[in-house]
C-alpha cells in the first residue's frame, strides 16, 4: 500500500509526521507544500499547549511492500485439528 507520509517540526522543534491513505498520487510539489503550510495555521493538533504541526518540512510517498516468511494461519483455519 502506498501512503503520502508529511514531516512537520513542532513548536518544541520535535519532528511530527502525518500519514495519510488513499491519497491522490498526482499531487505536485506546490500543492503538497501549501496544504501543509494551510494545516500548520490552523494549529488543529495541540498537546499541553504546544501545536504538534508547526512548521512544514518535508512530503514523501512511500509504498509498504510485505513479503511472507510463512503463514500458518491458512493452514490451521483448513485443518482444525492440527490447531494448538
Amino acid at each position: 500500500m502506498r501512503h503520502l507520509e508529511l514531516v512537520f517540526k513542532s513548536e518544541d522543534n520535535k519532528v511530527k509526521k502525518l500519514k495519510l491513505n488513499y491519497v491522490n498520487e498526482s499531487l505536485t510539489e506546490a500543492t503538497i507544500k501549501q496544504a501543509m503550510a494551510d494545516m500548520a495555521s490552523l494549529q488543529m493538533f495541540k498537546k499541553d499547549g504546544v501545536s504538534m504541526y508547526a512548521k512544514p518540512v518535508a512530503a514523501q510517498y512511500v509504498d509498504n511492500n510485505t513479503t511472507s516468511v510463512f503463514d500458518d494461519r491458512t493452514t490451521n483455519a483448513a485443518n482444525p485439528s492440527t490447531a494448538k
